[in-house]
């Protein structure tokens, strides 16, 4: 046998054996989904909580004749968390597709310098903002809360209602975790392809 033939033997036999899965794409492909179901189930809780106080209520140094509804659009800083969560959901359903393509092949689906880059630095983009959107979701839950004095009826409901805006935190904590896990895969891959 000559040392060609050898030489295309060898190259169907490395083409024969499978491939093994990378341990990093799946790091970030779970990452990826799981920031994403997170930031969702925090959407969806913070949307549709709130409060309806019936008849006259007295709060604040303010009277509502007609009643009160108290949501997340009543504070800043919650609108805040909210449009952070959207923005963040909206880029991890569209890093998905790229994640599993990641995950699958061993290689980014755009093998350009630039886009990986941008992709790294987009990442560090989103972790960012996530995390002054969960300092901000925090803070204010825990200062308004302080701030019930009162033992009146709407003062313990206002308790309540800002004792359970602790769920949709903690749900984009988790969602925030998950980003930095896979802002440090990112990471790791941007290295691996800008050396090639």
């Amino acid at each position: 046998m000559s040392e060609f033939d050898r030489y295309i033997w060898d190259e169907e036999q490395k083409q024969q054996q499978p491939r093994k899965k990378s341990k990093l794409a799946l790091v970030l492909l779970v990452s990826r989904v799981t920031t994403l179901v997170s930031l969702a189930i925090s959407i969806v809780i913070l949307k549709n909580s709130g409060k309806t106080y019936t008849g006259t209520v007295t709060y604040d140094g303010n009277t509502y004749e007609n009643g009160y509804r108290i949501t997340y659009s009543n504070y800043t800083s919650y609108e805040y968390m909210m449009f952070i969560m959207v923005v963040g959901c909206v880029y991890n359903l569209l890093q998905i597709p790229l994640a599993i393509y990641y995950f699958l092949r061993d290689k980014h689906l755009i093998n350009n310098r630039r886009f990986v880059l941008f992709q790294f630095f987009a990442d560090q983009v989103i972790m960012a903002l996530l995390a002054t959107a969960l300092g901000a979701a925090f803070g204010a839950t825990v200062d308004l809360d302080k701030g019930v004095r009162n033992k009146e009826k709407v003062e313990k409901n206002l308790h309540r209602y800002w004792r359970f805006m602790y769920l949709p935190a903690i749900f984009f904590l988790i969602g925030f975790i998950t980003s930095i896990i896979s802002s440090i895969t990112t990471s790791i891959t941007t290295l691996v392809s800008t050396e090639m």
